[in-house]
């Protein structure tokens, strides 16, 4: 029971699953995969209509074709439009459900509709990937009734093979429950591991892979934003002076103090000993300030014993990746010139060397 509770409390995030669905090289074109899958379902359809055994005429004939075509259009909406909202979502999974189940009832030979059942676990498959164990449950429970439904209407029909009927069972029994459910719990952990992966477990604040994670879809709209490395200055000599248990509260207390300068939703990352890197969409002058109050922050509290050393640059200038490189190349001057200190880098209009504003 404890096990069972466990998997029923464990948080699902499907803002989370479906960026990292959006940044990863080999998951992004997930949606292509989803608009083939509704068009192959469409294609089912179109099949039902020209065999006995499933609604060659009359009004299942009209349903089947309603069919294909909604499902033709929903694949369309899946290739060319941006990853659905969570609710959204949600109603796709509705039609899936009573869609596949439409489909299912009105194919004319129950032993060709029994079988034909295992394509219910494409949306088990979908709903374990992205949504929560409670839909998951809701899914499973559905499929368990619409099988039931269909068992009995194989069983009771007229020169029914029960035996065959009873291995229909026990296949779907094992394509739609017992992979899927653990299927389910595999990704669950999955995910788990994967977006605790992506943050540091000393500071809480993203990782260097987490932080690309981020910028593959926060970078894409850097309309108006800054990135900032920032270095703490003289760490070693904290870390020889006071050693590295007092280092990792300093490391804390920074981490910290950039939350707190920045908040969500710009995103903070720690991506070396003591170098962090943040991302925001505020105006240059906004981000001067922050880094002057974060820099007083470090003056206020000279317990800690270092100071921060700050480089900026503009990120629609020149892309993420040149003004990351242009921030911690500020960033260096800046340390350069003795620490505490906040280098600006100059936007770059040519290949040109490039000059820094700087101030204490």
């Amino acid at each position: 029971m404890r096990l069972l509770y466990t998997w029923w409390a464990h948080p699902a995030d499907y803002a989370w699953t479906s960026s990292y669905h959006r940044a990863d090289p080999l998951l992004r074109r997930a949606d292509v995969a989803l608009g083939t899958w509704c068009w192959m379902y469409a294609a089912l359809c179109i099949l039902g209509t020209h065999t006995p055994a499933g609604a060659p005429d009359g009004a299942q004939r009209v349903l089947a074709l309603v069919l294909a075509g909604s499902s033709t259009v929903i694949g369309i909406l899946w290739v060319l439009r941006r990853w659905p909202s969570e609710n959204v979502s949600r109603l796709f999974v509705l039609y899936l459900e009573l869609s596949a189940a439409a489909a299912l009832l009105m194919l004319s030979d129950p032993f060709v509709a029994l079988p034909c059942a295992a394509a219910l676990g494409v949306n088990g498959s979908y709903i374990a990937a992205f949504h929560s164990q409670k839909l998951f449950l809701a899914h499973q429970i559905w499929v368990a009734a619409l099988v039931g439904v269909l068992f009995v209407s194989a069983v009771t029909a007229p020169g029914a093979d029960v035996v065959l009927a009873c291995a229909y069972l026990v296949m779907l029994t094992l394509v739609l429950f017992s992979a899927p459910v653990l299927t389910q719990a595999f990704l669950l952990l999955l995910r788990r591991d994967a977006a605790t992966s992506l943050f540091d477990p000393l500071t809480g604040l993203r990782n260097r892979r987490g932080l690309d994670v981020a910028i593959g879809e926060y970078g894409v709209r850097l309309d108006v934003a800054v990135v900032m490395v920032i270095d703490l200055d003289r760490f070693k000599q904290v870390n020889d002076r006071f050693g590295h248990a007092h280092g990792d509260v300093v490391l804390r207390s920074t981490a910290g103090a950039i939350d707190a300068a920045f908040p969500p939703p710009s995103i903070t990352a720690r991506t070396g000993g003591e170098e962090f890197v943040v991302v925001a969409r505020i105006a240059a002058a906004e981000a001067i300030e922050r880094a002057r109050t974060l820099q007083a922050s470090f003056i206020a509290h000279a317990g800690t014993g270092t100071t921060v050393s700050i480089g900026i640059a503009h990120a629609p200038d020149s892309g993420f990746r040149r003004a990351w490189e242009k921030a911690d190349a500020a960033m260096y001057d800046a340390k350069k010139a003795g620490g505490n200190t906040v280098h600006i880098a100059a936007a770059r209009h040519s290949d040109a060397p490039e000059d820094t504003d700087n101030f204490r």
